[in-house]
């Protein structure tokens, strides 16, 4: 069963991609391309599924399956699902989306080219396995973006998306063949650490360092982050397909290769440090981007700034539930952001609320303080009484992000419905967070080896998010910052080309 699974996983974006071709070779039309192909990638979705959950029920307590250079353990299972799910989801939606559009079978050619290496990358089992996968997936994104490759900005984004895959992921190469060379040939994920631990001292910090360069770079994380605000020229479906285990595989290589990355704890804190850098700069220029999709792609590089940070203090299934929620969430998104387009038009034309007395905003804010705080407290000593010393840290950042969010809704629209309902969500998002981790962390069997960063540094992202609201609800004071930061978060996803050619 488990080698059924596995097989109609890896299998079935291929096979879209052989029929893909033949039939376009065929001179069938792109619709009927595309609709065959959504059907062969959605029936290996559904074996994947209906043969994981007869497995669940018929044998739950049965061991991961290792099959050569592949694994099917729960990650695997659920990273799967997800990428099929999505990648048929995105599939049938292109159908209308890019319907008698000349570029269509282009797009549902590296859509399963892209789909594959992403299954594949998941499924690893070795070494050298997960570098092809990791280069493979790398590379047919880079083709994907070239779905309208006569645009300049599509031609900077494919030029930015390739160098800098290119430099990090030739790191990952580099000290993927360190480790071939050593163990004199391939190295089951499980055992680099050991063959790692005893090189030299330089070769010990170089290969884990390598290693995070391609998760950050991959992650779209500073200081590799200026190719995904870059990507937008591609179709709609091309930037929700990234959520399926493209952007957001960072997280899948610094927890498959946790083992090797913990030997240097100095690594840990990069990884915490670039994740809470890129979290503070993408929720600043968020604030600022006047277009929907601009605004949808700088949330995902502050989401994945989360994502990272999380796997900098070790905790690694926080990072694999927010991995799965927000692809889930911000596929759906972009999905629908010409409806995001339409509300905003809609809210727009909506007349002003009424101000609230400053006793009402404060009582408000006070409790938007601290219900998210009490909510997290009463989950875990009701779902896990024990919380490490990382897990207070993030439940404490968790608690924060939510208070400021919900106050930030009751300074923007203030009545006594919008604090219910604040408060009724707040209380919800804290139990099913508490629970989901919990959930993830037991089912995914997801450990750490080693200790990650230091839990205190959770006060920069902090602080830089309560700055960042605060500039941003400012209108007096500090208004010339506002304008610098706006001058300069634009100009920095801008390209050169489209200024010195007039196409803004």
């Amino acid at each position: 069963m488990d080698v059924v699974g596995l097989s109609a996983a890896i299998m079935s974006p291929w096979v879209a991609v052989v029929v893909s071709g033949v039939l376009s070779q065929a001179k069938l039309s792109s619709h009927a391309v595309g609709l065959a192909a959504s059907w062969i990638t959605g029936v290996g979705l559904l074996a994947v599924a209906s043969l994981s959950i007869a497995r669940s029920t018929t044998n739950p307590g049965s061991n991961p399956l290792e099959f050569g250079a592949l694994q099917w353990d729960s990650l695997a299972v659920s990273m799967s699902l997800l990428v099929l799910g999505l990648s048929t989801l995105i599939q049938v939606f292109a159908l209308r989306y890019l319907r008698g559009d000349v570029r269509q079978t282009w797009f549902i050619v590296f859509t399963n080219m892209v789909t594959a290496f992403s299954v594949l990358l998941v499924c690893a089992g070795s070494l050298s396995v997960f570098a092809l996968a990791w280069v493979g997936a790398g590379g047919a994104l880079v083709a994907l973006l070239a779905t309208y490759r006569h645009l300049g900005q599509a031609q900077d984004g494919m030029r930015r998306t390739a160098l800098r895959f290119g430099i990090a992921d030739s790191g990952l190469l580099i000290g993927t063949a360190i480790v071939l060379i050593a163990a004199g040939g391939d190295v089951p994920l499980s055992e680099v650490a050991s063959y790692v631990s005893a090189m030299p001292v330089t070769l010990q910090f170089l290969v884990p360092a390598l290693l995070v360069a391609s998760a950050l770079a991959r992650s779209s994380q500073i200081p590799f982050h200026g190719w995904l605000p870059f990507t937008l020229a591609s179709p709609t479906p091309v930037s929700a397909l990234m959520h399926a285990g493209v952007v957001n595989a960072g997280a899948i290589l610094l927890l498959r290769f946790s083992e090797t990355v913990s030997l240097q704890q100095a690594l840990l804190i990069v990884v915490f440090l670039a994740g809470a850098a890129t979290v503070i700069y993408a929720s600043a220029v968020r604030l600022v981007r006047p277009d929907v999709k601009g605004r949808l792609v700088f949330s995902t590089m502050a989401q994945m700034g989360f994502m990272i940070m999380t796997c900098g203090l070790g905790l690694y299934a926080a990072a694999i539930f927010h991995l799965i929620a927000h692809s889930l969430f911000k596929s759906t998104l972009f999905l629908s952001a010409g409806g995001g387009v339409r509300e905003h038009a809609i809210r727009r034309n909506l007349p002003t609320s009424t101000t609230a007395s400053p006793v009402a905003i404060g009582t408000a804010v006070a409790v938007a303080v601290l219900a998210p705080l009490a909510s997290l407290v009463a989950a875990k000593a009701a779902i896990a009484p024990t919380i490490s010393t990382a897990e207070l840290g993030l439940f404490t950042f968790v608690a924060l992000t939510l208070g400021v969010a919900f106050g930030a809704g009751l300074l923007t629209h203030f009545s006594l419905r919008s604090f219910a309902l604040g408060l009724i969500v707040t209380i919800a998002v804290s139990f099913g967070y508490t629970v989901a981790v919990h959930w993830f962390g037991t089912v995914l069997a997801v450990v750490t080896s080693g200790p990650g960063a230091p839990p205190w540094l959770l006060v920069i992202p902090t602080v830089g998010l309560i700055t960042v609201e605060v500039l941003a609800r400012t209108s007096t004071r500090y208004t010339t910052i506002r304008e610098l930061i706006y001058a300069r978060s634009l100009s920095a996803t801008l390209s050169r080309g489209t200024l010195s050619k007039g196409r803004i």
